[in-house]
């Protein structure tokens, strides 16, 4: 199905969203345990190698966090009902959420660096679940697999003389980018602010939810 038009501000929200989560990953990956949050392929890859190791203590980690993004992903399923994007929903739950774990995961950090990480799971699991789908076109704000898959495609159709959305490749860029953009900020925030460097992708999400509220209250009194 073709997007039939592109307003600005998806892309600048999906811009954001994607920002928000290559902070949150990129934060995870720079901690003590170098983990992956927003993405959950490699740490299935872990789980195997851990479990041919009989590194239980491992298994048992790496479990929770698969469990911790499918526990976002159903949280954001119960509170919205559908993963097509509509402004009608009410993405200002999920998103004070996601601000809320992102900040438990900072509080929690100093003492329990290990599973502290794991309210940020949610969060990546919550905000990846948000919005699945837009005129047709897969949407993930918080890996990138999918989004460069997507690119590769078009570059092939392009090259072969076939008609390319444009608007499609447009998304997918500024999903691409906002990441990329998000783990600079993350990199450079975390050498100044360590774990503190957290309260930034939280701040994010409360905007936000914030602007989303403003909008909603604004449409819904007019």
């Amino acid at each position: 199905m073709p997007l039939q038009h592109l307003p600005r501000w998806i892309q600048f929200a999906m811009f954001i969203l994607a920002c928000n989560a290559g902070m949150v990953n990129v934060l995870g990956l720079l901690m003590v345990l170098h983990q992956s949050i927003s993405h959950m392929t490699g740490n299935i890859s872990l789980l195997a190698i851990h479990l041919w190791q009989h590194d239980f203590s491992q298994v048992f980690f790496l479990v929770s966090v698969l469990i911790s993004f499918v526990l976002g992903a159903f949280y954001s399923g119960y509170i919205l009902g559908n993963a097509q994007f509509s402004l009608s929903q009410r993405y200002g739950i999920p998103l004070v959420l996601v601000a809320i774990f992102i900040v438990l995961c900072w509080l929690f950090t100093p003492y329990f660096p290990r599973y502290a990480l794991l309210w940020a799971t949610v969060a990546m699991g919550m905000q990846n679940a948000m919005v699945s789908h837009y005129q047709g076109a897969i949407i993930r704000t918080t890996h990138l697999s999918g989004i460069l898959t997507d690119l590769g495609l078009a570059l092939g159709y392009f090259l072969r003389g076939l008609q390319v959305e444009k608007r499609r490749v447009i998304l997918h860029l500024a999903i691409l980018l906002g990441f990329l953009f998000g783990g600079l900020i993350a990199t450079i925030s975390f050498h100044y602010f360590n774990y503190h460097a957290f309260l930034i992708p939280a701040l994010c999400s409360a905007v936000l939810s914030l602007i989303y509220w403003l909008h909603y209250w604004k449409q819904n009194s007019a």
